[in-house]
């Protein structure tokens, strides 16, 4: 695998803005509130769907409008998490948390890491797809700080994904599934 660019304002700027978001809760009902319908508007859905994905969207969006760019026309604007493992199978910018673990166990190192302004895409074995989200803040050995949307507030072994605010969490790297990982956005 040869090594992937940095990433790039785009998504380091999301990064930043969605940190700032932390404490952002649904307001109203489940799904709900003015904040979510916003990040929901993004990908296009209406008020009381899931809305980790159109969370990061949104805060992509935001990011390259203040920093007088656009995205990428290919990149997913979608509120389905599936769309952005397969985006970035795609553009060479997937990476598998596998190969991750098993050098750290080995006292190696991995061959790629993410990095700050990474998605961070969770493997949910019972749905048999990626079905969570977030933003990757910081990377330590065992595992990685996020900023995600429509989860919780407990930092348990379990990744919640119908939560009812944007929080920060520390995910070790199991969290992530057998077949979790991260996109780099080179942009």
């Amino acid at each position: 695998m040869s090594a992937l660019p940095l990433p790039g304002p785009i998504a380091l700027r999301a990064t930043a803005d969605a940190e700032a978001n932390v404490g952002v809760q649904e307001v109203g009902g489940e799904n709900r509130g003015k904040a979510v319908e916003t990040y929901l508007r993004a990908v296009g859905l209406p008020a009381g769907n899931p809305w980790c994905a159109a969370f990061v969207r949104y805060r992509l969006e935001a990011a390259a409008a203040s920093l007088k760019t656009t995205l990428p026309s290919s990149l997913p604007d979608s509120g389905w998490c599936p769309s952005y493992y397969e985006w970035a199978r795609v553009h060479g910018y997937w990476i598998p948390v596998g190969p991750i673990v098993s050098a750290i166990s080995d006292g190696r190192q991995a061959p790629q890491m993410p990095r700050r302004g990474d998605l961070c895409l969770f493997w949910f074995a019972a749905k048999g797809r990626h079905a969570h989200i977030g933003i990757v803040t910081v990377v330590e050995a065992r595992g990685v700080r996020t900023v995600e949307g429509n989860t919780g507030p407990d930092s348990g072994t379990e990744v919640e994904r119908e939560g009812d605010g944007v929080f920060a969490k520390l995910r070790r790297w199991s969290a992530l599934g057998v077949r979790g990982g991260f996109v780099r956005l080179p942009f």
